[in-house]
């Protein structure tokens, strides 16, 4: 999979080796890559039946456009070699259905160019004549805190309503006054009529946790975690106003609504999630990836299923998926109307795989319902797909999830609920996610784990891992939070 500035991805079923890619570029900037080299590799698994008891895979992740070979792309002045970078090793799939897979042959990404300045090299420049390596990190997923409620205070400290804080010893609104020492949240209770804070830009969440996400998005905390492209594409595809603080409020409400229940996980989800959008999209919205297996052979028809947006969802998986097993209530809660008439829709094979490229793409391309699916995706797996054999979600749902860690709901991003066992942390997907500034550790030089995850958590080290590694904490099966 790549991290590049649109989205190619690979995802579902029956792939094939050596694949001639189309990509649909907007906004593009850097690239570079987190499956290729040593993280492609032959198909993994079989396939399964598309309904919802076989619920699918992969949600559909994407391989990026843009160039992502070493030679990587000048910007002012510079050019794109002819027809894009071709990717040694292929891309890998990040979903679809049962037994998402990825190919083995080598893809051509057709035409991707960086945008004015935007670089991926961690160090590297590429404003006039910098070069880019195969760098970007693209990271899969996100999740909410440890059960997170709208409002909820997570840091230490968090705000209290209007009027009070939750400081130490601090007095909230003229209705009551904290515990000695209290937080929000975590032992002094706010006084009668004191209630967590919230940002009327993102109403559902804790305000302290908005602002934080908002820092990220802007480079002001955690500076240099993203790769420069990243922040680049941020500037120019969600300006400062309603469209920035969707975006912000789109990744902390579905850590609010998804998070597994663990401790801290709310911060962790929002971590998860703001270095994903860079593997899958780098943070153009409007990316749409048509792959050999969104124009599969159906019977009676061709399939258009491309996979779609900031988290590269496809329609045949993640969002037939949620559709028939998600809770609409929680999707409702973080800002995504989810079409009604969906959720009458029978459950046929035609449908779901015809409808995403036509009449469901400017859905799919919803920040809100994007990050969204992808979220309860990511989480769902990580919480539940960590047993020796898949785990699709209606067997999730009737009770027999195997808990999991951040490694295995990535994977099974990355290459379908079927990916082999054991989850493999050294993966240069998740590692990149987790660790990498500069990008994929395959293609660029990644020293230590300081960047991404590691850098918005402050836990970065010269070590190839922090210690105690949240993405290898166990995340426990949540079917009431995941399902309906």
């Amino acid at each position: 999979m790549l991290d590049a500035p649109c989205g190619l991805a690979l995802a579902g079923r029956r792939l094939s080796v050596g694949l001639s890619l189309i990509l649909t570029l907007s906004a593009c900037s850097g690239s570079d890559s987190e499956g290729t080299g040593a993280d492609a590799g032959a198909s993994t698994g079989g396939t399964g039946p598309m309904t919802s008891a076989g619920a699918g895979a992969g949600m559909g992740g994407s391989t990026l456009g843009g160039n992502t070979g070493a030679g990587g792309v000048a910007s002012a002045g510079a050019t794109t070699t002819a027809g894009g970078t071709t990717v040694a090793g292929g891309q890998v799939s990040t979903g679809g259905r049962p037994g998402g897979s990825r190919s083995t042959g080598s893809v051509t990404i057709t035409g991707g160019t960086t945008s004015t300045g935007g670089d991926s090299n961690a160090g590297g420049t590429v404003s006039t004549g910098g070069t880019m390596t195969t760098g970007g990190a693209r990271t899969t997923g996100g999740a909410s805190s440890a059960g997170g409620t709208p409002g909820g205070s997570q840091a230490s400290g968090g705000a209290v309503g209007a009027g009070g804080s939750s400081a130490t010893a601090g007095t909230t609104s003229a209705a009551g006054s904290t515990a000695s020492a209290g937080t929000a949240g975590s032992g002094g209770a706010a006084g009668a009529g004191g209630v967590p804070g919230t940002s009327s830009g993102c109403p559902g969440a804790d305000a302290a946790e908005f602002a934080l996400v908002q820092a990220w998005l802007n480079n002001t905390i955690a500076v240099g975690a993203l790769p420069n492209y990243a922040y680049s594409n941020i500037k120019t595809n969600f300006p400062a106003g309603a469209a920035f603080d969707k975006l912000a409020c789109s990744i902390a409400m579905s850590c609010v609504e998804f998070a597994p229940m663990e401790t801290d996980w709310l911060r962790k989800c929002e971590a998860v999630v703001t270095s994903a959008i860079v593997a899958e999209s780098s943070y153009n919205p409007n990316s749409v990836v048509t792959d050999s297996y969104a124009t599969r052979a159906l019977t009676g028809a061709t399939a258009n299923d491309p996979t779609v947006g900031l988290l590269q969802v496809r329609f045949s998986s993640t969002m037939h998926d949620f559709n028939y097993n998600g809770p609409m209530a929680k999707m409702a809660a973080l800002g995504c109307t989810w079409p009604p008439e969906l959720q009458t829709q029978p459950d046929t094979t035609n449908f779901w795989a015809t409808e995403g490229g036509t009449t469901y793409l400017s859905f799919m391309q919803d920040v809100a319902c994007n990050i969204g699916s992808a979220a309860w995706y990511y989480f769902y797996n990580a919480t539940g797909n960590g047993g020796a054999s898949a785990v699709w979600i209606s067997n999730y749902c009737a009770g027999q999830g195997i808990a999991g860690t951040m490694v295995t709901g990535l994977l099974s991003h990355l290459e379908g609920g079927n990916y082999p066992r054991p989850a493999d942390p050294n993966n240069p997907y998740p590692w990149g996610i987790e660790c990498c500034s500069c990008g994929n550790p395959s293609g660029c030089t990644c020293t230590g784990c300081t960047g991404r995850f590691a850098a918005f958590m402050g836990i970065g080290t010269t070590a190839s891992r922090p210690t105690p590694d949240p993405f290898q904490e166990v995340l426990s099966p949540e079917p009431t939070k995941y399902c309906k």
